[in-house]
């Protein structure tokens, strides 16, 4: 595989050093690299979860609106 070509930056030194303490990582350059993979992979994450959420938040108003139903059904039964 052929490694893409590489820029340099210029970067807060704290922001490397806590690069480099959250990865563990002892080369600037990889710590950064980490990092920048690292939200990319949670952010996607964060979607996903935030896409499951919404449809769990879905189902719930759905079985909300069965049981309603339902109680309804058994009111309408003990009323006969």
């Amino acid at each position: 595989m052929r490694s893409a070509p590489r820029v340099t930056l210029q970067l807060q030194q704290d922001l490397v050093r806590d690069a480099r303490l959250f990865t563990g990582a002892t080369d600037d350059a990889d710590a950064v690299e980490r990092v920048i993979l690292d939200y990319m992979r949670l952010s996607g994450d964060l979607r996903k979860a935030r896409n499951r959420i919404r449809h769990i938040e879905d189902e719930g108003a759905l079985l909300d609106e069965r049981l309603e139903r339902l109680q309804e059904a058994c009111r309408a039964i003990l009323d006969l």
